[in-house]
């Protein structure tokens, strides 16, 4: 290095090669509002209820396919009370009489 130049050019991570040594999992039954998040190497669930947006992430212990499934079994047990509570949550309000 001579005036502060650099002799090697060093390589840059771009979007298409930042990620490429991680592992990507498939759930063997999908579940809709579930899926495994690459960069955060953690299950993702997310739902909406009331009109809020909640977020639920697991991370497995290790990568084995016996503690992906039981992570996975976690994320949608979430998502599941999740679904009840907005089906709870979802009872029509009564109309307002009207004003005349």
């Amino acid at each position: 290095e001579k005036h502060g130049l650099q002799l090697q050019v060093k390589p840059v991570l771009t979007l298409a090669n930042r990620y490429a040594g991680l592992p990507v999992f498939q759930p063997k039954v999908p579940y809709p509002g579930v899926w495994w998040t690459v960069r955060e190497q953690k299950w993702h669930a997310f739902c909406r209820v009331g009109g809020a947006c909640r977020n639920f992430r697991v991370k497995p212990k290790d990568h084995s396919e016996a503690e992906l499934e039981r992570s996975f079994k976690v994320a949608v047990a979430w998502k599941k009370k999740q679904d009840k509570e907005k089906k709870r949550k979802a009872v029509k309000p009564k109309a307002k009489p009207r004003k005349k």
